[in-house]
């Protein structure tokens, strides 16, 4: 089974200020892997990457697209078992470019959903993947090549692309909802139902 997971990496804010914003807290060590739910690491060039794991959307939240404020962003959102990537712009905490790739929406190997306006390196990156796609076999091949255009456009901004090799040093700590400690520390569902008046 695929990976299934959304990402959202933003330029010029620092990781203080960006977990104050969203309400949420360091929970735990840094880690060398994708986190279990939610967790952030820090990219070159001043770039903060949060990445959730088995969502979709939780990185085009109206919370986090508030952070481009500070300065550019890059999301992404990756659904392997059905070759479903997106890459989304943004600037000024407005959403400038998309690029979506979904082949069972397009009904082709080679749907590419384009608005706005992307980054200039995207014409030759579909190029490149659309003739790499034709030496495969085009809609007979066994491979998606095309899938991987969206991710690739937001890896030139940002740098990181989750299944590729990782910029040095990129580790992830957890992150958990500001409070969430305190919530759980009180009495589980079953103490609350059979405590004594």
């Amino acid at each position: 089974m695929g990976a299934r997971l959304c990402w959202f990496a933003v330029k010029g804010v620092s990781r203080t200020a960006a977990l104050e914003d969203l309400e949420l807290e360091v929970h735990g060590e840094p880690v060398d892997d994708l986190p279990h739910w939610l967790g952030v690491g820090t990219l070159p060039e001043d770039w903060l990457l949060f990445v959730f794991n088995d969502d979709l959307k939780a990185a085009f939240e109206d919370r986090f697209i508030a952070l481009p404020r500070h300065g550019p962003a890059v999301a992404c959102a990756i659904e392997e078992h059905v070759m479903f990537q997106e890459a989304r712009g943004y600037a000024a905490g407005a959403e400038i470019w998309r690029i979506t790739h979904d082949p069972n929406k397009g009904r082709s190997l080679y749907h590419l959903e384009v608005a706005g306006e992307p980054p200039a390196s995207f014409e030759a990156t579909r190029r490149q993947a659309i003739a790499e796609q034709d030496a495969e076999g085009g809609e007979d091949a066994g491979v998606d090549l095309i899938c991987d255009v969206p991710l690739d456009i937001a890896r030139s901004i940002c740098g990181f692309k989750h299944d590729d090799e990782w910029p040095d040093g990129l580790q992830f700590t957890e992150l958990r909802r500001v409070g969430a400690a305190k919530a759980s520390s009180g009495p589980g569902f079953l103490q609350r139902l059979f405590r004594r008046g």
